[in-house]
């Protein structure tokens, strides 16, 4: 068995109300797309293929590109493990089909999800049934021998920001109830922060079983400089980042595959509709980076995913790394059983509660209802064509109760769109609508979808703006995206976001916003680039500027919110 197959599946107050993070306590990253290690836990959308260095013979290459992308077809769909997909590339080795691979996760320029590219060193490739030889250990590898692998986990970032008129020229408003607000910015603000990521982290094959054990541990030193849109105080902070252990199961004949993993880690539902791994843990307050979002790695998370041919199921109890002024206790369990009904189609069914929870809702007649023991269930599915340019269609729906009071809460989405692979820079475009029911104040009934653990810039931060003040809740959005791929590595995204209010009545949401009086939020209009320089620097650059709607004019927020990003991320 050669050591590549081991590779270390490395990671890749009013506040108790629902929705802390509507009163602008900003306790999620909000722009972070986690790629290299740290995207451990995405859900892999696509697999792209390429000859890194040629046998020199078309047909050669030809037929081992078709060898590699029948080993890794089974990939698409699954949770990504580092340790996994190197699992399932090693048969490229033992069979000698290819001298040495390489895989590097990068973004979906359509889905705006987890995509892998695949590179082949075709060069002097091995006998068949030799596997090659293993390269010598160089940095960050500790160790590495035929069954075992030992490295340091080393990352960190470094972003500038600024924004113009933040809080929609209202601060001192929106912030009012917030625990983490110091001296709050004016009409416009540029300020600097960072991060470092060390650790250690490693696998092992179990005697000659297809079992590996794996884990990691690191730790997390942040810092921010100058006002930044809650305090100007500067802020270092160290905090444990990742620290979980595991097993996984691979058989390379079948492609059969579990893992059960323990400890601070991450993890993605579908896209983020409603738990995404940006949500684990919290940025801000004294912890800082709050727009760099360097934390990800939840309390504790419990894990237990498998794929069997076409069927997959994953199992979770999730407890978030809260900020302690804003602990809620709050945790979430559930399971997910997926099949792919063909190779374009597939569905799954999502069954989630909340155990624990010191949260409420708070509802028009002044009482406050428990978190605790809400439960969702509901169905996502997603028609792709394996084609290069084909139209996808992508819907998830669930309904929301609580067996302790009469509660009954929808929320679903709906996305149409099409790529052209086939012309330059693969365009890409398409439509969504989404809603997240709001309460009624009419009925007896709670009707205000709770949105769990939404949130993920590309998908569910429904405005890199509006997403301070206003999260997945009692919202209903309209959104076109298009997407461009101008080089290799590198995509650009427009993204138009139209906001409206489900109800009036927005309890449970910023304090400031509580009573609309319209239900006309907003308009937010983002450009992104996400550019893989190279397997190691990711470069990230935003810019967005936000318009409010009538419900924010009405309460003086009358000022267009623009912000300016540039964040620059190391792995190694």
């Amino acid at each position: 068995m050669p050591a590549f197959v081991l590779a270390c599946a490395l990671s890749g107050s009013t506040a108790r109300a629902q929705d802390a993070g509507n009163q602008g306590i900003g306790q999620y990253g909000p722009t972070f797309v986690p790629l290299g290690t740290d995207a451990t836990g995405q859900t892999i959308a696509g697999i792209d293929l390429q000859v890194g260095t040629s046998s020199g013979d078309a047909a050669t290459d030809s037929a081992a590109v078709e060898v590699a992308r029948r080993a890794v077809a089974s990939l698409v769909g699954r949770s990504y493990q580092p340790i996994l997909v190197e699992s399932a590339l090693s048969q490229l080795l033992v069979k000698g089909n290819v001298r040495s691979v390489t895989q590097t996760p990068s973004f979906d320029p359509a889905l705006g999800s987890l995509r892998l590219v695949v590179s082949l060193d075709l060069a002097a490739a091995s006998t068949p049934g030799t596997p090659a030889e293993p390269e010598k250990p160089t940095f960050p590898l500790i160790y590495q021998d035929d069954r075992s692998k030992l490295t340091f986990i080393i990352g960190g970032g470094l972003g500038l920001y600024s924004d113009g008129n933040p809080w929609f020229g209202q601060p001192e408003l929106f912030n009012q109830f917030n625990p983490l607000a110091g001296h709050l910015p004016g009409s416009g603000t540029t300020w600097e922060e960072g991060y470092l990521e060390f650790g250690i982290g490693g696998a092992t094959q179990v005697a000659d079983l297809p079992f590996y054990l794996f884990g990691a541990a690191s730790g997390i030193f942040s810092l921010s400089r100058n006002q930044d849109i809650f305090t100007d105080a500067p802020r270092n902070f160290i905090h444990p980042g990742k620290g979980y252990a595991g097993i996984l199961y691979a058989d390379r004949s079948t492609g059969n595959s579990a893992v059960l993993s323990f400890g601070r880690q991450t993890w993605t539902l579908n896209d983020g509709f409603l738990i995404s791994m940006v949500a684990g843990s919290s940025n801000a307050g004294e912890r800082g980076a709050t727009y760099l979002g360097p934390r990800n790695a939840t309390d504790f998370t419990a894990l237990a995913t498998g794929q069997f041919g076409r069927a997959s199921f994953s199992a979770f109890y999730i407890d978030p790394d809260e900020l302690e002024q804003l602990e809620s206790n709050t945790t979430f369990s559930g399971l997910n059983l997926g099949y792919e009904i063909s190779d374009s189609f597939s569905a799954d069914a999502s069954f989630i509660r909340i155990p624990t929870s010191d949260s409420t809702y708070a509802t028009p007649q002044g009482s406050a209802l428990p978190r605790e023991g809400t439960y969702t269930y509901g169905i996502h599915a997603l028609y792709r064509a394996p084609s290069p340019d084909h139209v996808w269609v992508e819907a998830e729906a669930y309904q929301q109760s609580n067996s302790a009071y009469p509660m009954s809460a929808q929320a679903w989405y709906g996305t149409v769109g099409y790529i052209k692979s086939s012309l330059p820079w693969s365009p890409s475009i398409s439509f969504r609508l989404a809603s997240f029911s709001g309460d009624d104040p009419a009925t007896e009934t709670f009707e205000r979808f709770d949105s769990l653990m939404s949130t993920g810039l590309g998908n569910w931060l429904q405005g890199v703006s509006f997403g301070k003040v206003y999260r997945n809740a009692n919202l209903n959005t309209a959104r076109i995206q298009v997407n461009v791929v101008p080089q290799e590595n590198m995509n650009l995204t427009f993204t138009w976001h139209k906001l409206e209010a489900d109800q009036l009545n927005n309890l449970g949401g910023n304090p400031a916003l509580a009573n609309l009086g319209s239900s006309d939020l907003g308009n937010e209009y983002t450009a992104t680039m996400r550019w893989a320089i190279d397997r190691n620097y990711y470069l990230q650059v935003v810019a967005s500027y936000a318009a409010p709607g009538e419900a924010l004019r009405d309460i003086g927020a009358d000022e267009p919110w623009s912000t300016l990003q540039a964040s620059l991320y190391v792995n190694f």
